[in-house]
């Protein structure tokens, strides 16, 4: 996945109600040592760093589970998580942002649960916290989850941006049952609080098209050229998954399965989908591996390309 599409929020960088006096010296510089291999993506580093901590400094394990979120060794931070809770280190925000980010990566989801539900009683609710428990609601794809974070942070008068509303309508996409109307819905009330859509959202939003009609799902090309956004190859995977009613998640299909996959879908899906490939090869879209493919298999079939959703598209862009 490209980085430019994984929209997180980051946790805080100091820990609320400790003053940095509190912190030795050592503590400082293992901090510091912590938090640059996590960045260098160095976990053999990070591990022997952190297996000579002996202190309940919450601190030093915030920088451990952050590091462990940038290496992605998900499971080894939730370890470092329960290590924490085991010698009764005081939790702060950085740490209970990080320890539900790390348990959704698991999907440990009643941990995460029981996270949020700690967090809601303590005095650390904030604005970094509720994207937190957002985004951990995406990677479950529960929306009635992220909705009411949205709802909680309105009535609290928390700032709520583009990267809430995007993790709320990949919570749509994501949901065993994907809900289009539910991901529109976000969709709107995030643009009506003028704030401006970028192309993560709506690759966020085209995946939660997938079980759409047609006509709907073309919606979204007049939607992205409304708003003068360029289509990239993220965003263009995206739709021609939804365009053929199937998941992201597939296999590394052969020649035969994928033709007689293809034969299988109806031929208005069919072209639209060879349509909307050759106009963003056209327009300099570099193709990832599996669209090359349709697009060579739709040809064999005979499938015709013609005016489609992406060729009307160009002519409703605004003009600047």
């Amino acid at each position: 996945r490209d980085k430019q599409h994984t929209a997180v929020h980051q946790p805080a960088a100091l820990t609320p109600g400790i003053q940095e006096d509190f912190i030795s010296k050592t503590e400082k510089v293992l901090i510091s040592k912590i938090t640059s291999a996590g960045k260098s993506r160095d976990w053999s580093s990070v591990k022997h760093l952190f297996s000579k901590y002996k202190g309940r400094t919450a601190p030093v394990y915030s920088a451990a589970l952050t590091a462990a979120w940038r290496c992605a060794e998900y499971q080894s931070g939730t370890k470092i998580y329960e290590q924490m809770v085991d010698v009764c280190v005081n939790k702060t925000a950085p740490t209970y942002t990080m320890g539900m980010k790390l348990f959704a990566k698991e999907q440990q989801w009643d941990m995460v649960k029981k996270l949020w539900v700690e967090v809601q009683k303590s005095k650390e609710l904030g604005v970094a916290l509720c994207g937190a428990r957002i985004d951990a609601a995406a990677e479950e794809g529960d929306i009635d989850g992220a909705a009411k974070v949205l709802d909680l942070m309105y009535a609290q008068n928390m700032e709520v941006d583009m990267c809430h509303f995007t993790s709320a309508i990949k919570a749509c996409q994501n949901a065993e049952k994907p809900s289009h109307a539910a991901a529109q819905f976000l969709f709107d009330k995030m643009t009506q609080a003028e704030i401006k859509p970028n192309i993560i959202a709506f690759t966020s939003l085209v995946g939660a098209y997938r079980k759409a009609p047609l006509e709907k799902l073309q919606g979204v090309l007049s939607q992205i050229a409304t708003w003068g956004i360029q289509p990239d190859r993220v965003f263009l995977e995206t739709y021609v998954f939804s365009v053929l009613q199937k998941n992201k998640e597939v296999d590394v299909w052969s020649t035969a399965d994928l033709m007689n996959f293809l034969k299988r879908i109806e031929p208005e899906r069919l072209t639209c989908a060879a349509t909307v490939i050759d106009e963003a090869l056209a327009n300099g879209v570099a193709l990832q591996q599996f669209q090359s493919r349709v697009r060579k298999l739709i040809r064999k079939m005979g499938i015709p390309q013609k005016l489609g959703p992406a060729a009307d598209v160009k002519s409703s862009a605004p003009s600047k």
